[in-house]
C-alpha cells in the first residue's frame, strides 16, 4: 500500500476549484493517455447491459444473473465459461460477484472480471452519475469524477482513475501535481508493470519543488535526446520545459527541429510538448513557443497544419505569411489540412491589417 491520506483534503479542494474555474477539454493530454487506451469505465459505459453474476449451483462452469446494474437483462443463455480460478475465487470470495458488460457491437457478453464491495460501489454511482454527462461538458464531469480516486485504498480503483485522468486537461494535470503526494504515483514511476502508464506520473513530477526531482526529469530528457529514445519522450520534454523553460526549449530546437537526423516519431513528440505547454491558460511561454514553431515550419514544413492549428487557437498571427507560401508549395497536403491552413492565413492577415491601421 503506497497511499498518503494526508493529500485527501488538498485534493478535495482540488475537485472544487476545478469544478468552478471553468476548465475544459482545451489542452487536453494527448500523449499521456495511458494503455489501454480503453479503459473498464468505456466498456461500462457503451454497453446497454452491465450485470453481477456467480456460478450456477445447477451449472458451476455458467454464469448465473444475481443483480442487473445497468439496462435490461432479458433473461437470455450467456455463452461464457466460468473458468477454474474464477469459480475457486469466487467460491473463497462469497462476497465478490464477476461483473459481466453486453458488448456494444457484437452483442456477445465479455467479462471484466470479479469485483468486492468498494469497485461495485464505484461501479454504481458511475453508472448514475454518467447518465447526466451530455454534449461539451461531458468528458470534463467525467474525470472530475474520477478525480475523487485518484488516491483510493483499492489498487484496482486507483488505476482506473489514473487511466481516466490520463485524458484530463493538461491544465488539470498541472494542479493535480501541486496537490498530490508524490507517494501517491511514486510506484507509476519506479515499476516495470507500470511502465506504458507513467507519461501522467511524468507530468505530476513536474510539479514536485524537490530539487533532485526536478534533476531527475533533467538527466531524463537528456537521455532521451543523447540516445534517440521516443517512448515518454513527450512527457519528458514537457517535465522539462517546466523545470527550465528556455534551456530545454532552445534545447529542442537545436537538437529535434534543425536535426535531419530525428526520425517522425521524435519530432512529433517534442512538437506535442512545445504544443502543450503553448496551450496553457496562462501560457507564459507562448511567444517563445511560436519562435520554435518558426524554426520548425523553415525545417519540417509538414507540420504545418499543426502549426497553423495551435496559432490560431493561441490568437497568434506572426506566422501567416510563411503559412501562405507553405499552402503554394506543398502539393501534398490533404485538402482539409489546406483549408486549415488557408483560414488561419486569412484570419491571421485581417488580424495584422487591423493592428496597422490602429
Amino acid at each position: 500500500m503506497f497511499i498518503n491520506r494526508q493529500p485527501r483534503i488538498r485534493l478535495s479542494v482540488l475537485v472544487a476549484v476545478l469544478v468552478f474555474s471553468g476548465a475544459s477539454d482545451a489542452g487536453a493530454c494527448q500523449f499521456c493517455i495511458a494503455l489501454p487506451q480503453r479503459t473498464e469505465a468505456d466498456r461500462l459505459l457503451a454497453s446497454d447491459c452491465v450485470i453481477l453474476a456467480k456460478p450456477d449451483p445447477a451449472d458451476p462452469f455458467r454464469f448465473s444473473v444475481t443483480e442487473t446494474l445497468k439496462g435490461s437483462y432479458d433473461g437470455s443463455k450467456i455463452d461464457l465459461l466460468v473458468d477454474s480460478a474464477t469459480r475457486s475465487y469466487l467460491k473463497l470470495h462469497p462476497d465478490r460477484s464477476a461483473m459481466l458488460v453486453r458488448d456494444e457491437v457484437s452483442g456477445d457478453w465479455k467479462s471484466l472480471g470479479t469485483i468486492g464491495q468498494e469497485y461495485e460501489l464505484l461501479v454504481r454511482r458511475l453508472i448514475a452519475v454518467a447518465q447526466g454527462w451530455r454534449g461539451p461538458e461531458a468528458s470534463m464531469n467525467r474525470w472530475q469524477y474520477f478525480l475523487t480516486y485518484f488516491e483510493h485504498e483499492d489498487q484496482r480503483i486507483r488505476e482506473l482513475a489514473y487511466l481516466e485522468l490520463a485524458r484530463a486537461p493538461y491544465e488539470v494535470i498541472r494542479k493535480l501535481g501541486q496537490s498530490v503526494a508524490r507517494a501517491t504515483y511514486e510506484p507509476l514511476l519506479v515499476e516495470r508493470r507500470y511502465y506504458e502508464w507513467r507519461g501522467l506520473a511524468i507530468l505530476l513530477l513536474a510539479q514536485s519543488d524537490s530539487a533532485s526531482d526536478r534533476q531527475h526529469i533533467l538527466d531524463s530528457f537528456t537521455a532521451a535526446e543523447h540516445h534517440g529514445l521516443v517512448m515518454h519522450l513527450d512527457a519528458w520534454a514537457t517535465a522539462a520545459i517546466e523545470v527550465e523553460p528556455e534551456t530545454t526549449i532552445r534545447s529542442i530546437e537545436e537538437n529535434y527541429l534543425r536535426s535531419t537526423q530525428r526520425t517522425d516519431e521524435e519530432l512529433q513528440a517534442v512538437v506535442r510538448a512545445l504544443s502543450m505547454q503553448g496551450s496553457l491558460q496562462d501560457a507564459a511561454l507562448r511567444e517563445r513557443i511560436v519562435l520554435s514553431y518558426k524554426v520548425l515550419l523553415q525545417n519540417f514544413p509538414q507540420f504545418a497544419p499543426q502549426i497553423a492549428k495551435d496559432l490560431a487557437s493561441w490568437n497568434r498571427s506572426e506566422l501567416a505569411d510563411e503559412l501562405s507560401e507553405i499552402t503554394s508549395l506543398r502539393g501534398e497536403l490533404q485538402m482539409a489540412d489546406m483549408h486549415l491552413i488557408r483560414d488561419y492565413v486569412a484570419v491571421a492577415t485581417q488580424r495584422k491589417l487591423e493592428n496597422t491601421h490602429e
